[in-house]
């Protein structure tokens, strides 16, 4: 069944039973549907049976400070859906979503490397980027980082 994006946002606004803080057609082809991070994996069922066959493209997230948002990239009858959950830092938890789509395996060892967020229910939580031997609180892309300091090299 083909649709438009907005079509697609109206779709999951009728069909969804679970709360949505965010439900908006960005451009032609580009949606962004935002759900409290306790409603991730009850989303991502949705999807997944409305939706069938889902493709999950990538995981990616981003520290804005005051929270993880960890955003989910779907294709669905050739639309981007961007399904977004935003993470307050003093929880860095989340539900894994492997169960449901088994393909986030890998990409949410990779959030959990760079971001230190943990995907709970993960079934091999294992380090994916990050060496095995790194410090467990070393996550580079988090905003409170701290690089490496670089040793002074004297010119003289």
């Amino acid at each position: 069944m083909q649709m438009t994006a907005s079509e697609l946002v109206a779709h999951i606004q009728e069909g969804y039973d679970g709360e949505l803080v965010e439900a908006t057609a960005s451009a032609d082809v580009d949606v962004w549907i935002g759900v409290p991070p306790a409603d991730v994996t009850g989303m991502a069922a949705y999807l997944n049976e409305a939706f069938a066959p889902l493709h999950l493209s990538t995981i990616t997230g981003l520290d804005n400070g005051e929270a993880i948002e960890v955003l989910y990239h779907f294709v669905v009858n050739g639309l981007s859906l961007n399904l977004r959950a935003a993470v307050p830092k003093s929880g860095d938890s989340i539900d894994s979503i492997t169960p449901v789509i088994p393909a986030a395996v890998l990409y949410e060892r990779e959030v959990m490397d760079l971001l230190g967020l943990v995907f709970t229910g993960h079934p091999d939580p294992r380090r994916l980027i990050l060496p095995e031997d790194a410090p467990e609180d070393e996550h580079p892309l988090r905003r409170d980082a701290q690089p490496e300091e670089e040793t002074q090299q004297d010119n003289g």
